[in-house]
């Protein structure tokens, strides 16, 4: 067995995962009640200039432990990779779904007074998108995924065809690993960097938490979708396959768009890159079950 397929397996291990998920857990619960004290502070010191930046409702702790967890679905996302193209599709929308929805955590927190909520229509109106397009989200993710058990009961490729195409997934995902493993520590150093000048230089924090890491890693998963796309020609040319495929590409391409977008237009837009991955499946079921029945008369 290759060095790289052991060292995917070993981070693909049960046992592995567990302790990552226990860190994850562990992790969120510190930095959500840190967040907690920071925001106590705050509220008791108003002479602490440096710190009167936070928002002083407690509700925006919520959106810490909330991106914590979005870290660890990406870790899932790639470990996904190399067992399913159309899973690892999957994830990235389970992962958008919840980007939009941890957006909710920040509108509450941005109610100035919640005995006047009715005067605050600018944050309604943000709450509303926002809540509205994740739920959609939500329920497309579960239409894709009930699309794809179908698809499930489908092959068209050899044993030795998948092996050797999971094993040049392999490679993706640790490549992909390399990658997520340096944006984490380049976004926690501009995090840092963005702390540090607010305490010391009293600079405003001008950083999007909103889109953070997530930008950068969504721009790498359209290469890793183009790559694994071309890669697919080597081991099966049917239509079916390659048109699923390149919509899967261009569904990657659109969840991307969607972190750039103005927030009140950005679930829309990844609604849009959710139908698209669904139609794909869809059209890739319906011919390879019109291939399937011409085989069968052959």
């Amino acid at each position: 067995m290759a060095t790289q397929t052991k060292i995917y397996h070993l981070l693909s291990d049960e046992q592995v995962k567990k302790k990552i998920e226990r860190i994850t857990v562990y992790l969120s619960f510190i930095l959500f009640i840190g967040h907690l004290v920071l925001i106590f502070i705050r509220n008791s010191f108003p002479e602490i200039s440096y710190l009167q930046s936070l928002n002083s409702n407690y509700l925006a702790a919520l959106y810490t432990p909330f991106s914590i967890i979005l870290v660890y679905e990406v870790y899932l996302l790639i470990l996904a990779l190399p067992l399913s193209f159309s899973n690892s599709i999957r994830k990235q929308y389970e992962i958008i779904s919840l980007i939009i929805i941890r957006r909710v955590f920040k509108d509450i927190s941005m109610f100035d007074d919640f005995d006047q909520i009715a005067e605050q229509k600018d944050v309604i109106l943000q709450l509303a998108t926002d809540l509205g397009s994740g739920l959609l989200l939500f329920f497309l993710v579960g239409l894709y995924y009930q699309v794809s058990l179908k698809r499930k009961k489908l092959s068209s490729l050899s044993d030795s065809e998948i092996k050797r195409f999971v094993y040049l997934k392999e490679r993706v995902a640790l490549l992909l690993l390399f990658v997520f493993t340096s944006l984490t520590f380049l976004s926690v150093y501009e995090f840092g960097t963005e702390v540090y000048n607010l305490i010391v230089y009293e600079e405003p924090f001008t950083l999007d938490l909103n889109v953070i890491f997530f930008v950068e890693f969504y721009t790498v998963m359209i290469f890793a979708d183009v790559f694994i796309f071309i890669a697919s020609f080597m081991f099966s040319q049917t239509y079916a396959r390659l048109l699923r495929n390149a919509g899967f590409v261009c569904s990657t391409v659109i969840l991307r768009i969607s972190l750039s977008a103005d927030p009140q237009y950005g679930g829309w837009i990844a609604a849009t890159a959710l139908i698209t991955g669904i139609l794909s499946q869809l059209i890739y079921v319906y011919f390879s079950r019109i291939e399937k029945r011409e085989s069968e008369e052959e």
